[in-house]
């Protein structure tokens, strides 16, 4: 189900692509950069009105206890190592995704002359097999357990990030398509699994607090400013496959803090503070 929900922002992201790849093929280069870019995000603005509807229309199904502290105060306060640990779960995820299905869509028309249709396009279809990717990892880690499916990415991002990049960096659409598609299985194996462990490994009385501080706040800040820093980098070096040291770095700070984290797919769901400590020390 964590998966499921993950896949979510996946298809949000595929439908973007799709609508970026449509206007780029039938706009003129020159409209679409002067007006042209307006009307999909203008287009937002009815999937903002439906979400909203849909979110009124949401029911609680857990009892509310009393709460003598306020959820942000307490999870700050007492349990802000598992926030850390959240964040540093979620580092490699984020620079994964935001190096390999947004930034590239740039560096794919910068280093390689693609098109920004076709670029928009071998996105697209990369968003459309990750899908099934992350769902299957979701599968997976219920059978074989949450860390070999998290740990199995990192290890292969650390060393397959600079050989995807150089498949990537030359005027070939299809090796573009297939460097692209080795970062879906290595981000959408990592995102299918990683769902489950914040859900497992946080207290339940902070569970929504401590996933949202510690797998947003990453996500905004650190994947926000992976495509800046990708850029910069870039710029810096005069190195085209420098992006793929941003992904190594992420994978080799997600690495050391998977080892804190205990295996969580047969273990108790965790109720209390305690549990939680247990699973993540």
């Amino acid at each position: 189900m964590g998966a499921l929900a993950a896949s979510g922002a996946g298809v949000g992201t595929l439908l973007g692509s799709a609508m970026g790849a449509g206007f780029a093929a039938s706009m003129s280069a020159s409209a679409l950069e002067v007006w042209g870019w307006r009307i999909p995000f203008l287009l937002g603005l009815l999937v903002g009105i439906a979400g909203y509807f849909l979110r009124r229309h949401v029911l609680d199904t857990m009892p509310m206890k009393p709460r003598k502290r306020v959820p942000i105060v307490e999870t700050l306060q007492d349990h802000w190592r598992i926030v850390l640990g959240f964040a540093g779960l979620s580092i490699f995820n984020a620079v994964g995704f935001y190096v390999g299905f947004v930034y590239l869509v740039s560096w794919l028309q910068t280093a390689d002359g693609i098109p920004p249709a076709r670029a928009l396009e071998i996105n697209s279809f990369s968003m459309t097999i990750i899908l099934a990717v992350v769902v299957a990892a979701g599968f997976l880690s219920d059978r074989f357990g949450r860390k070999p499916l998290l740990l199995a990415p990192v290890i292969l991002g650390f060393f397959g990030a600079v050989p995807l990049f150089w498949l990537m960096n030359n005027r070939s659409e299809l090796l573009a398509q297939i460097g692209q598609l080795g970062l879906v299985l290595i981000v959408g194996l990592y995102g299918g699994a990683q769902p489950a462990v914040l859900v497992e490994a946080a207290p339940a009385q902070v569970r929504c607090t401590a996933v949202a501080l510690g797998y947003n706040i990453c996500f905004g800040v650190i994947g926000g400013s992976t495509p800046l820093a990708a850029t910069w980098l870039v710029e810096r070096t005069g190195n085209e496959i420098a992006p793929a040291f941003l992904i190594m770095a992420a994978a080799a700070v997600a690495f050391f803090t998977i080892l804190r984290f205990r295996e969580t797919y047969r273990a108790p769901f965790a109720g209390d503070t305690s549990s939680a400590a247990r699973i993540y020390a």
